[in-house]
This record gives structure tokens, C-alpha cells and sequence, in this order.
């Protein structure tokens, strides 16, 4: 009995913890209100994406009610990411191969947006392109690593989040 309560307990607690933000309901006026990450991210298989994690002030996925996600001229989806990411829910993008430098314009609802450039000027150097040169000694695959801020914005602390994880 007690093993069925704590899996049920388990169980509860996951899906209320995955469960998507009250702001994906509304249209959202006030941008100061979400939480903006950017991951960068190419596993040692070389497949890449670029990830926008819209969250609320307590870190539940936002799905845009009106507003969207555009990177590179392409909209984007609301999906699990694949690379790097556990299957964390946000704005996934696939690059195009020689793609390597990304503007991102964020729609919080359907007449107002914010544009921000990531590429070599603000931090990102471009993805990583031959994998035999990544993988050390011991046969691992070795991580470049970094994480800063792009600032001002206007969403929450006026700041958009960057992370990095691609191969070297």
C-alpha cells in the first residue's frame, strides 16, 4: 500500500511539475512577466538546435497564446527539445547546417516583440563542425561550455538568458 501511495504521490507531483504556466491562457501585456533562456546546443552526433524556454516567475513553461517565436525568418514551434535538453518544453529550432548566427524575435502576444542577434558579436562563435576533433583521450566527447546575459530586454530582471553546450 504504501508503495502504491508513494508512486501515485511520484506521479502527481510530475505532472503538476510539467504542467504549463497560467500565463499560456491569456495574452500576455507585460513582457516583464516571462523568464527568457536561449540554449545553443549540438550533441556529439553534431545534431543542433537552438532552444527559447519561455517561463513565468515560477519556471512554468509559457506557450504563447498569441504570441510566437520566430528565428531566422522561421517560425517556430512550441515542442520537447531533443538535444542536450531532457525533453524540456519550449520554441525549438533545427539550424540549417551552415547556419550560424540567429536573430530571434519573441511575439508576447500578437502586435508586440522584441529582436535580439545571437552570433559571434555577443558570445556565440558558431557551432562546432568535426566531431573527431571533439572526443579527448579516453574516447569522451569534451563540452565547450558558457553561459551569459543579453541585456537590456524587456522581460523579467531586463535580462534573456544564453547557454551554450556545443562539442570542441
Amino acid at each position: 500500500m504504501r508503495t502504491l501511495t508513494l508512486l501515485l504521490f511520484v506521479s502527481f507531483f510530475s505532472f503538476i511539475s510539467c504542467s504549463e504556466s497560467v500565463l499560456s491562457d491569456v495574452d500576455i501585456s507585460d513582457p516583464g512577466t516571462l523568464k527568457v533562456k536561449v540554449k545553443i546546443q549540438q550533441n556529439e552526433d553534431l545534431d543542433k538546435e537552438i532552444q527559447v524556454f519561455i517561463r513565468d516567475k515560477n519556471n512554468k513553461p509559457v506557450d504563447l497564446l498569441t504570441g510566437q517565436v520566430i528565428v531566422n525568418n522561421t517560425r517556430t514551434r512550441f515542442e520537447r527539445a531533443q538535444v542536450n535538453a531532457l525533453g524540456t518544453r519550449g520554441y525549438i529550432y533545427v539550424p540549417k547546417s551552415s547556419e550560424q548566427e540567429f536573430e530571434i524575435t519573441i511575439f508576447w502576444n500578437s502586435n508586440e516583440s522584441f529582436s535580439f542577434d545571437i552570433n559571434e558579436d555577443n558570445g556565440f562563435s558558431g557551432f562546432f563542425r568535426n566531431y573527431a576533433y571533439g572526443i579527448n583521450n579516453d574516447g569522451n566527447t569534451e563540452f565547450y561550455s558558457k553561459s551569459y546575459n543579453l541585456k537590456p530586454s524587456p522581460f523579467y530582471e531586463d535580462k534573456i538568458d544564453v547557454q551554450i553546450k556545443i562539442p570542441y
